[in-house]
């Protein structure tokens, strides 16, 4: 459910403990990734993420394909994990372009291309995105509705746009173009108490 920026403000209010100027001072952070026996290219996340992909420059092959199958097993993954919030909130860093780094209207017919249709119709079926000249203020923020709205901004995420997500006030997180989640907790008893919600849950690799 789209948001209006007035109820957007209002809800982010809660969270006070984020520094959006300088990530680098919140200080309570994770970041996880895919256990090793789950991503089956060696030194995956050594490589340059989604910048690697038909990459002749980097070190670690990735094709087009083998994206795609590794995005899909993080999203199928993550889930249990993300499942456990009561409600969160996504905005493209306060501002109104969900389109970000994509021409949504010229879209490349690729192996890549189904996860940018897939995209476009979230987000005109939302009323977050209009290819017509409108007078209509885009959103700034959406409420998360479904647990397949993680999968289907995440994996837009990874692909090079930006999103932060708020959830249930004491966590802000967001999805990298490496294929990891970097979650910043509102201080260290809810992190430790998270970090055993995402052992239990996940296994995952800590980066």
């Amino acid at each position: 459910m789209k948001l209006e920026t007035s109820k957007l403000l209002s809800v982010l209010s809660q969270y006070q403990f984020f520094n959006w100027e300088n990530e680098e001072e919140n200080h309570h952070q994770l970041v996880i990734g895919l256990p090793e026996d789950i991503v089956e290219i060696k030194d995956f996340y050594d490589s340059f993420g989604f910048e690697s992909v038909d990459n002749e420059y980097s070190d670690i092959k990735i094709s087009k394909q083998q994206w795609i199958d590794i995005e899909n097993k993080f999203f199928q993954w993550i889930s249990p994990y993300l499942s456990t919030f009561n409600q969160t909130i996504v905005t493209p860093y306060l501002s109104n372009d969900w389109e970000g780094e994509i021409d949504l209207e010229d879209i490349e017919e690729d192996e890549l291309a189904p996860v940018y249709k897939e995209y476009k119709e979230f987000l005109s079926s939302n009323d977050l995105y209009d290819d017509m000249a409108t007078l209509v203020e885009i959103s700034r923020g959406y409420k998360i509705d479904d647990l397949g709205d993680f999968s289907t901004l995440g994996k837009m995420a990874a692909r090079n746009n930006k999103y932060l997500f708020f959830a249930d006030g004491d966590k802000v997180f967001m999805f990298t173009d490496s294929l990891t989640l970097k979650v910043y907790f509102k201080d260290q008893e809810v992190l430790e108490k998270e970090k055993k919600k995402i052992e239990r849950l996940l296994n995952p690799k800590f980066l």
